[in-house]
């Protein structure tokens, strides 16, 4: 009886086993029969000191060999971008975001229309990019995304000189003075569009990573100064407009909303923060880009 019994609890594993194989087959076929991405956009958003944990994604990235074909940056994402573009490595990157502080790229200037002149970051960028560098000497393409005040417009800088371009897509309303450039009063791009995938998407990407650095919570304490105030209100706003988050292929959110947007000494916890979000997207990144099986 022992052996009667035993037949149909074997069939159906069995059956358990034939039905697993054959989903496993299934979804390997339709993962492989599907075209290779052939350009990857990478979308960086702004975030002001946050924008450091972009550095700690690109690490991972470029670890696991994940070719980029494009870069759009907002604001902090530009500066980073634009770094990366130029052919300077995640480590060079993080070697200056180390030593990075506020009296580098801004200085205090007589209030019209921001507190801080943030035009500084211009001879920084071409001190640490290169000298006059321009979009057509770029390593990958790259887009910086600024807003037009006047016209409520947003602007994609691909042509010209980068470090006004990345100056424009830096200048947070009220806090630094905005850019003059191609006849046009510039601010920070995330006044409208803190994560314009759309913008990869139009430079020819048929997969795009975005990473988010403006993750909706709770501040880790209350602003202390009117900076602080400043900071957070134009950035909690700016949460408003990620619309198109849900347009990447693969949305990487570093988790840094306890981390101040000002605070330069916490480099190391943001770049780890970057580092940790994009371990935890690599295997489907790997996956989708036909670069690894997922079992």
């Amino acid at each position: 009886m022992t052996n009667q019994e035993d037949k149909p609890a074997n069939r159906k594993k069995m059956l358990h086993w034939l039905g697993s194989w054959r989903r496993r087959v299934v979804r390997w076929w339709s993962h492989w029969r599907r075209p290779k991405p052939q350009c990857v956009g990478l979308v960086l958003s702004g975030g002001a000191v946050r924008g450091i944990a972009h550095i700690g994604v690109l690490q991972v990235l470029e670890e696991a060999g994940i070719p980029i074909g494009c870069i759009v940056g907002v604001s902090a994402g530009s500066l980073v971008g634009a770094g990366y573009a130029a052919g300077l490595s995640p480590s060079e990157l993080e070697q200056m975001a180390m030593r990075l502080r506020w009296k580098h790229i801004s200085r205090v200037s007589r209030p019209r229309l921001g507190l801080l002149d943030i035009s500084p970051l211009e001879d920084y960028i071409d001190e640490a990019f290169g000298p006059g560098l321009t979009f057509s000497d770029l390593r990958i393409p790259f887009a910086a995304v600024a807003t037009d005040i006047v016209a409520s417009e947003l602007v994609v800088l691909r042509e010209g000189p980068i470090a006004p371009a990345v100056r424009a897509s830096c200048s947070v309303p009220t806090i630094f003075s905005p850019a003059r450039l191609n006849g046009r009063l510039l601010v920070d791009g995330g006044v409208l569009n803190n994560l314009p995938v759309s913008v990869a998407w139009d430079m020819g990407a048929d997969y795009v990573i975005a990473v988010d650095l403006l993750p909706r919570g709770a501040l880790s304490r209350e602003p202390r100064h009117l900076m602080e105030m400043l900071t957070a209100t134009i950035y909690t706003l700016m949460q408003a407009t990620h619309f198109e988050a849900d347009q990447a292929s693969c949305l990487i959110t570093p988790r840094v909303v306890h981390l101040s947007l000002t605070d330069f000494s916490n480099a190391t916890a943001l770049l780890e923060a970057g580092r940790a979000a994009a371990r935890v997207a690599l295997p489907q990144l790997l996956y989708d880009l036909h670069m690894a099986d997922i079992h």
